[in-house]
């Protein structure tokens, strides 16, 4: 619990779905919430630890139902990567992106509340917003998660373009990284970003092979660590202020002796300590990523378009390529990976081809019938040749189930959607055999 809160109207309530896609706030102690949820599977599959599923309802009754099955969430959740509407006001083809922020703000909270339990202990929760709500966002995961569990801000590069309308063109998003188990530990568990092999170069034709170079100096004053080094050139070097030579002096010798030191400057500049390709450690990400490495939304547009050319796509989608790098920090293969707003299916789809276990909410059912389930069954037939395909190396195959979660509240038409579904994916032409409707 922190110290400062961020206060809204009825933040003591809980904000519940109602209906197909309403809201009702609902008071925690209601005995309506203590009602089972309406689960229905659509597949005939069997759920279990190795089950990848995709869930028709809203986040929270998806969380609430699939917490009885513990062979599902077997191990926990490793990574949360939730794209929620960011709440800017404006409405798009696939979604109305304009709540009340009394109803954003317990929408978020609730949900990521209901998450918490089931983490993995060493888990990650990624949120993605851009400036419209992200500070308030913020304040709502440090009163869920703790000030300490605050790992970093990062800043994706979304597009290339400039609006020359804007006071300030904004071209970036921000992904808020948590960890319940804290920056320290959780970095043990995290992995690094591949090394950057295409920098290395062999400018002293070593028949070793290209290699990177680092200084020879390291922090601190340690005695044994300060001595002079002779250049080829007849320079003496002396370690910088409040810093050592990074060996002692028969360390130095030795490394001088395997050809492991380089001089810059044509023979004059400070030592440098030569690194071949399989002693490069991975990268520490930075908190900066480019769209060079990461792509765009265009990007992911032009991806969703060949996917779809006969369907007004989403405006803004997240490239195959962001996630990625997200689920290599912080999962590795086989792993549970969850989203619950599941929007086009990019985490579901990255997450697939990248073998890692996963389970995507999303409450809108046309969205679902129209995107997130053609698009996962062309990743399982090996027909979507986007994104991270060539990059994983990825051919296809695999499975996934589908359930319907009914909200408790609101009209009583909505146990009838998940009847239309299951009609609705009876009839539509790419059904793999991994998928049979129950």
């Amino acid at each position: 619990m922190t110290d400062v809160q961020l206060v809204w109207p009825n933040k003591e309530l809980s904000l519940r779905a109602s209906g197909l896609t309403g809201y009702e706030w609902v008071d925690p102690h209601d005995r309506r919430l203590e009602h089972a949820l309406k689960f229905e599977q659509l597949t005939d599959g069997v759920l279990g630890s190795t089950s990848n599923i995709v869930a028709v309802g809203d986040g929270l009754d998806v969380i609430e139902s699939l917490r009885e099955n513990t062979s599902v969430l077997a191990g926990g959740i490793r990574l949360v990567y939730i794209d929620p509407p960011f709440n800017t006001q404006v409405n798009f083809r696939q979604y109305n992106d304009s709540m009340v922020r009394s109803k954003w703000l317990s929408m978020m909270r609730d949900r990521l509340e209901a998450l918490k339990p089931l983490l993995a202990e060493d888990a990650s929760v990624w949120v993605h917003l851009d400036d419209a709500e992200v500070h308030r966002a913020r304040a709502i995961m440090d009163e869920v998660f703790g000030e300490q569990a605050f790992v970093a801000s990062v800043i994706w590069q979304k597009k290339l373009t400039r609006d020359s309308r804007a006071a300030f063109s904004s071209n970036h998003d921000t992904i808020l990284v948590y960890a319940p188990s804290g920056p320290k530990r959780w970095k043990t568990s995290r992995n690094l970003l591949a090394k950057d092999e295409a920098n290395l170069r062999n400018r002293d034709d070593d028949p070793r092979g290209p290699w990177a170079d680092a200084p020879f100096t390291a922090p601190g004053y340690r005695k044994a660590q300060q001595y002079d080094i002779v250049t080829p050139t007849g320079i003496v070097h002396r370690p910088p202020r409040g810093r050592s030579w990074y060996a002692t002096e028969p360390t130095y010798r030795e490394l001088l002796a395997e050809d492991r030191i380089w001089f810059p400057k044509g023979g004059d500049g400070s030592p440098r300590i030569k690194l071949f390709a399989h002693q490069l450690r991975g990268l520490v990400p930075f908190t900066v990523w480019g769209s060079a490495d990461t792509g765009t939304n265009d990007e992911a547009k032009r991806h969703l378009l060949a996917l779809f050319p006969d369907q007004e796509v989403f405006d803004t989608p997240k490239p195959e390529t962001l996630l990625e790098r997200i689920i290599h920090i912080a999962t590795n293969p086989g792993e549970l990976v969850v989203d619950i707003f599941g929007g086009s299916g990019t985490t579901a789809s990255t997450a697939h081809k990248m073998r890692r276990r996963w389970i995507l909410a999303e409450r809108n059912t046309q969205t679902v019938l129209d995107f997130i389930v053609p698009r996962l069954d062309r990743v399982i037939d090996g027909t979507d040749g986007g994104g991270i395909t060539s990059t994983m190396s990825w051919v296809g195959g695999g499975s996934y189930e589908i359930v319907h979660v009914s909200p408790r509240f609101g009209s009583l038409t909505t146990p009838h959607r998940a009847a239309a579904v299951k009609k609705r994916l009876s009839s539509m032409s790419r059904t793999p055999s991994s998928r049979n409707v129950a």
